[in-house]
């Protein structure tokens, strides 16, 4: 049994999850003209959906980091 259907259907899930709080989120924000609060909502999920989209992203950062600061080498 192959289970990278299912990761791949629990990574589409968890993308519509993430759209639809972004939607509700900016129309909540948007209302109350909190826009320092909407850019931070932006930013943040965007920061989340980076790590669901592409979930080999935290090796690559911190492999960079590792080789950044000398650590373990």
């Amino acid at each position: 049994m192959d289970l990278s259907g299912l990761f791949d259907w629990i990574k589409e899930q968890a993308m519509y999850i993430l759209f639809i709080g972004v939607i509700i989120g900016a129309l909540v924000l948007g209302f109350k003209r909190a826009w320092i609060q909407l850019v931070g909502l932006i930013i943040g999920f965007g920061i989340i959906g980076i790590f669901i989209a592409n979930p080999n992203v935290i090796t690559d950062i911190a492999e960079w980091l590792g080789d950044l600061t000398n650590i373990g080498g």
